[in-house]
């Protein structure tokens, strides 16, 4: 399946993505990755989650929790979420699909034209170290 914004209603496809590039460090609880749920669409990110950097995919039950807050800021869960195929996302899959969400593992380099500012400005705010 192919990603693009134009071949998308809102909220019908979100991808799910990694903000940083390298890990947000903290002075009291260590390092972190920033995970981001955007609408394909809009390009409007639909929820955040932190989870230690050491962890190398979260697990079933913050990706649900990730996924319904995302749902309940919007009001509407999308058909469709791609996720960047580098990563083993088995738990996101599942569960998504316990969602009723269909999952599509997509290079990272055709995620990147959608995400890329997102991932900017990320960089932008926290590149600056622990605060």
């Amino acid at each position: 399946m192919s990603i693009g914004p134009q071949k998308y209603s809102e909220n019908e496809a979100w991808i799910l993505f990694q903000l940083n590039d390298a890990p947000v460090r903290t002075q009291t609880d260590g390092e972190f990755n920033a995970l981001a749920i955007m609408d394909v669409s809009s390009g409007l990110i639909q929820g955040m989650e932190l989870f230690p950097s050491k962890i190398a995919e979260i697990s079933e039950f913050e990706t649900k929790r990730l996924l319904s807050q995302a749902e309940a800021k919007v009001s509407v869960k999308p058909k469709y979420l791609f996720i960047d195929a580098i990563h083993d996302h088995s738990r996101v899959k599942r569960a998504a699909a316990a969602l009723g969400i269909e999952t599509f593992s997509e290079d990272g380099k055709s995620l990147d034209a959608i995400t890329e500012e997102a991932r900017a400005g990320f960089s932008a705010r926290f590149s600056a170290g622990p605060r």
